[in-house]
């Protein structure tokens, strides 16, 4: 195969001959410049999929050939075409009984050959692993049909199978139109700066650090960062959130969402299948692959099924001496309703969730997420809005109120930690210079510590709780515990603030609740959770506040990062299934020990969107009953899919029993087959509305 753009006359042939050899890649163009990849390809054990990542990560692409698209087509259409040349072969054989039999007698043969190909090859690979299957059962039936001289019933009864999974295949497409009508909403063209001026150019022509320029009215082709303009931009298709959002210089954006008003020159960070748009298509696609409980049990009940459906048939032949009835029975109780049973929901459920910016990362979390009685949730950025404020200086002593913010700002700037930014935030709305650290520490659950050498300020500066200070030989008098507790019996967190062996003051931070939080927490007991508990670092009068405020009855204060998962763990064991809310970064550790853990605001994060099993595509609570709704919702679908199909094959059974004599009952057991399949495929297809 060709391999274009090479640079590298060395690792080509490798190349190559490894792509070559993978299956299905001998057709591929891949187009790349090996030298700028700076890698070395070992053709023993080179991927496809490294090949594409590789390529796309220096903003190539990999385009399909015209043989290619012809297979893709194939793919999309194939079943469809298979059924219509053998409807024309069945409709022919019929319409030629009296005037030509012979000619009746082929088509009917070609029908059953062609038409069933797939079928007999399905069952074939079910024999030699061997894993009974509904294939295997069409196929005895077909064959039986035509020992009997069926033929046309037998043409009939693969026909009507293929008319039943072509309808269930474009039912079952519907589920996957969230997640078209996003992949749809990224431009196939981007207006780019180039030393010739603003070209149009394909999507595939752009690279990384290129300028995208998106006008008002249109939408983004690429992630990027925006480095000229301002603008609302409608994220609603990432996030489901219908307000647009304020962006300007600095800020991310991303593909596929849509510029409403300013003009925006964007810088380009990710482009192609590596967008927050790609990303989130890919792990739902993912996600369905990813089977519930309920479905695997439902897989192995109709594995054990096929058996006894084998042997009742046998014995209907052995009691009636009536081989139609027997074939029949084959044909009609088929467990293909039983194995659509759950799938079709979950498939159903995700890409609603998908369309609501609710990612879930498969049938076992959408399962469990339905079955939550606990709920645990983080305080800053879950409860609140995580935009922490300086609210109060207290100065004792010597020092100003600016002292002490200068002096906490000075230990302060080399954290990460929000409450040190929301220090830092202050200093630059106040125009304040920071004195230089010589050096800075972490005090792990505690505050920091730092060096200064300033001519004023000098010596060890430390910024924590009470927990520091103690560690510190710090005395903390009785007036100035009297003033933290006030502070912190309205929610506000203290950070006491000490220079060498003196307490010089304290500052308090707050962080608001979001808005109409009481009724979201409301409304999450009402879908069913019975116990939601606040787990914080906070101490415990801010803890208590909170709670209060939130309407949450249960909380644990004080908690490092180790003691929410050992307390996570103490509440597993008295709980059936327990999710835990944060946001996903920090609580990573609480949300991996959780049933469910619980992302949210996670668009621009890779690595959230990798670790939660839910993830919510914006900062909003409200979507949490929505999820655990829809998740109930699907698993009561899967119930009622499950329990008619056990029961239309017995019904069927019965009826067949009864009813059958002659060999034209093979085409009415077809037909009930195809019934119960599409029942079920429909039932679950009311998962995508609302």
């Amino acid at each position: 195969m060709p391999v274009e753009g090479m640079h590298c006359p060395s690792c080509s042939a490798n190349i190559e001959q490894s792509i070559a050899h993978l299956p299905g890649v001998s057709r591929a163009n891949v187009n790349f410049a090996a030298s700028e990849l700076n890698l070395t390809y070992d053709s023993s054990k080179i991927t496809l999929p490294q090949i594409k990542q590789a390529v796309e990560k220096r903003g190539y692409r990999v385009k399909e050939t015209n043989w290619e698209k012809t297979m893709s087509f194939w793919q999309a259409n194939g079943l469809f075409i298979h059924m219509l040349f053998t409807g024309l072969c069945v409709i022919g054989s019929w319409l030629t009984i009296t005037a030509n039999p012979f000619l009746s007698l082929v088509l009917a043969l070609i029908a059953v050959i062609v038409g069933g190909y797939p079928i007999y090859t399905g069952a074939i690979r079910s024999l030699l692993v061997p894993d009974l299957n509904v294939e295997v059962l069409i196929t005895i039936a077909a064959i039986g049909s035509i020992a009997v001289g069926a033929y046309r019933e037998a043409a009939m009864v693969v026909l009507i199978m293929l008319i039943g999974e072509t309808l269930e295949k474009s039912a079952v497409k519907k589920t996957h139109q969230a997640i078209a009508k996003l992949m749809q909403l990224a431009p196939t063209t981007a207006l780019v700066k180039r030393k010739e001026g603003e070209v149009e150019v394909p999507i595939e022509e752009v690279h990384i650090n290129d300028i995208v320029i998106v006008k008002p009215g249109e939408r983004i082709p690429v992630d990027g960062v925006i480095i000229k303009g301002e603008s609302s931009v409608n994220q609603s298709m990432l996030t489901g959130e219908s307000i647009p959002v304020f962006k300007q210089i600095n800020d991310k954006i991303y593909a596929g969402t849509f510029n409403e008003s300013g003009a925006l020159e964007i810088k380009i960070t990710q482009m192609g299948e590596r967008t927050q748009l790609a990303n989130i298509k890919r792990l739902v696609l993912e996600a369905e692959t990813e089977k519930a409980p309920i479905q695997r049990l439902a897989d192995r009940f109709a594995r054990y099924f096929i058996p006894v459906i084998l042997a009742i048939s046998l014995t209907a032949y052995l009691v009636s001496g009536n081989i139609y009835k027997s074939i029949t029975i084959l044909v009609a109780s088929c467990p293909c309703a039983m194995i659509l049973a759950a799938p079709t929901a979950i498939v159903a459920g995700l890409g609603n969730a998908a369309r609501k910016g609710i990612l879930i990362k498969g049938g076992q979390y959408l399962e469990s997420f339905g079955h939550l009685d606990t709920l645990l949730m983080d305080k800053t950025g879950t409860l609140t809005q995580g935009k922490i404020t300086v609210t109060d200086i207290k100065a004792f002593g010597r020092f100003s109120e600016n002292d002490i913010v200068l002096i906490t700002a000075a230990a302060e700037k080399r954290s990460e930690h929000p409450i040190a930014r929301a220090i830092l935030d202050y200093i630059i709305k106040h125009e304040l210079i920071i004195p230089e650290v010589n050096s800075f520490e972490i005090a792990k659950g505690m505050g920091v510590i730092a060096k200064v050498n300033e001519k004023e300020i000098r010596g060890d500066i430390f910024v924590g709780n009470p927990a520091l200070m103690k560690t510190k030989n710090i005395i903390i008098t009785k007036d100035v515990k009297k003033i933290m507790e006030s502070l912190e019996d309205t929610g506000k967190t203290v950070l006491l603030v000490a220079l060498n062996t003196e307490l010089i003051g304290l500052i308090a931070v707050s962080d608001i609740l979001r808005p109409n939080v009481a009724n979201i927490i409301n409304d999450i007991r009402k879908s069913g959770v019975k116990r939601i508990a606040l787990l914080t670092g906070d101490n415990q009068r801010t803890a208590k506040y909170i709670a209060h405020e939130a309407g949450i009855d249960e909380y644990y204060s004080g908690l490092l990062p180790e003691d929410k998962i050992a307390k996570l763990k103490e509440i597993k064991k008295t709980s059936r299934k327990v999710g835990m809310i944060g946001d996903g970064v920090n609580d990573a550790p609480a949300l991996a020990s959780a049933d469910v853990g619980i992302a949210m605001g996670i668009i621009g994060s890779d690595v959230t969107i990798e670790a939660a099993a839910v993830s919510l595509m914006q900062d909003d609570l409200s979507k949490i009953p929505v999820a655990i709704r829809l998740s109930r919702r699907v698993w009561h679908t899967i119930i009622q899919n499950f329990t008619f199909s056990i029961i239309y094959n017995i019904a069927m059974i019965i009826v067949i029993g009864l009813v059958v004599h002659e060999h034209s009952g093979i085409t009415f057991g077809a037909i009930l087959h195809q019934g119960s399949c599409l029942l079920v495929v429909g039932n679950s297809m009311r998962l995508l509305r609302g």
